[in-house]
């Protein structure tokens, strides 16, 4: 392809993507009437048509690979499969990289699948009541938090659907019945459990169905899903990888210059707890029993992108930017780090911002490092971040991001706005700030 042909394509490309951004549909609520991408609620994501675009725009095809490295539920992955292209996601969060595993598993002999669920339900009718009346008198033992939210009866119920899918032989199936199942605790509950925050004392709803009919519900919706997404790619069904690993280490399962193109959203550097958020769903299936526990097994392991995980991890005060940081970014950051120590110090909470941020910053540079080394040369990257203003400082991360991939070897960067963020609250309503500070969300794109 002769160059003056070749600029006239990357000219068009940003054009038709900047359209896109514009367009504004770029949240993971869109995603809620979506095939598959609605089997479990995390808001903490994006849009999936926003990737579908993308891919569309940048015409990524079945020969290419795809990469996610923060892929959370899997939506970037999803949509990959669902276009007939391989994917790659990476997800250091058990229950996500779970999630998203699940998700992605399309390959059920549908006709197979239908007779097993309808076994598996008339099993439920006859034995579930019995096992309810049993599991009841052990539910002393589960967490209080799960006590506080559920009524003895619905949640023995829970753990009797739970009992009998365990008892399941094939992985695939059972995880597939198990995600449900996990989609349903949220709908059968009385108080309030939505996101980011569980209220047990806060009234949600005055009537909600039974645990078993939900889990009929959410189980029927997936089987539809799965029979529309198998009618539109046929026989040939792409393959997806997901790794429960770290992204600062991709290079130790990912091969060099083998991915084409590579869609996220990292951890927001918004204090937003991604490990306490899913205390629902890790105490109901067993893999946590306390906070200690899910900050031992999750958080501790996590992108450092808020306050508490500075205190647990032992980062210290003074915490300096790595040297390979940018310049200008690694000045400004030691600058408003401590700024914000001396703010903490008026404060009752005394949030280590002034920690988090640098250490957010020092995560970032390592995943960035591995990322760019498995892309192919002239592959395209897009990330999709928030910045923010812990204690009124402004974080403009994107722009720290984008100068900070362009420092390790990408050739540009590129920041496109999607939206203005955190006008939810009353008092930014009025103002159109928060902290004095007018946040944005953003596309950031980069070339190899």
């Amino acid at each position: 392809m002769d160059l003056d042909r070749w600029l006239g394509i990357e000219r068009d490309s940003l054009k038709d993507l900047e359209r896109i951004v514009n367009n504004r549909k770029v949240t993971f609520a869109d995603n809620m009437d979506e095939p598959v991408h609605r089997w479990f609620r995390f808001p903490a994501g994006f849009s999936a048509e926003l990737v579908r675009k993308t891919i569309k725009v940048f015409e990524i095809d079945s020969n290419s690979i795809i990469l996610d490295p923060f892929t959370g539920c899997g939506t970037t992955n999803v949509v990959a499969k669902s276009l007939g292209i391989n994917s790659v996601g990476v997800e250091y969060h058990p229950l996500l990289a779970w999630v998203a595993r699940v998700k992605t598993y399309w390959e059920f002999d549908l006709s197979t699948l239908k007779g097993r669920i309808k076994n598996v339900i008339s099993k439920m009718e006859n034995e579930i009541k019995d096992r309810a009346d049993k599991l009841i008198k052990e539910l002393h033992s589960k967490p209080e938090l799960l006590l506080k939210c559920y009524p003895k009866h619905v949640l023995a119920e829970l753990y009797a659907i739970k009992e009998i899918i365990e008892e399941i032989d094939d992985e695939h199936f059972r995880n597939f019945l198990l995600l449900a199942l996990l989609s349903t605790l949220r709908d059968v509950t009385e108080v309030d459990v939505g996101w980011p925050y569980i209220l047990p004392k806060k009234k949600r709803k005055k009537h909600v169905l039974p645990p078993f009919a939900a889990f009929k519900l959410r189980l029927e919706s997936q089987y539809n899903d799965l029979t529309i997404v198998k009618l539109k790619l046929g026989d040939k069904i792409p393959k997806t990888m997901i790794y429960e690993e770290d992204t600062r280490r991709l290079t130790r399962f990912l091969d060099r210059n083998s991915i084409d193109f590579g869609f996220t959203s990292p951890p927001y550097l918004n204090n937003y707890d991604y490990a306490d958020r899913t205390r629902l769903e890790l105490y109901f299936l067993g893999w946590a029993s306390s906070w200690n526990e899910i900050s031992d097994k999750i958080r501790k392991k996590l992108i450092v992108s808020c306050s508490h995980q500075a205190v647990e991890m032992g980062l210290p005060e003074g915490l300096m930017p790595s040297d390979e940081i940018e310049e200008s970014v690694r000045e400004e950051l030691i600058k408003k780090s401590r700024i914000l120590n001396k703010i903490k110090r008026t404060k009752s909470g005394k949030k280590d911002y002034d920690i988090m941020i640098v250490a957010y910053f020092n995560d970032m540079l390592k995943a960035m490092k591995e990322i760019y080394e498995v892309l192919r040369d002239g592959a395209y990257f897009i990330m999709i971040v928030g910045d923010s203003a812990p204690y009124g400082v402004h974080i403009p991360t994107d722009e720290y991001l984008g100068k900070i991939g362009v420092a390790i070897g990408f050739k540009w960067y590129k920041i496109y706005v999607i939206r203005e963020r955190g006008c939810k609250w009353k008092y930014v309503a009025n103002t159109g700030r928060r902290h004095g500070v007018k946040l944005r969300e953003s596309l950031v794109l980069f070339q190899k």
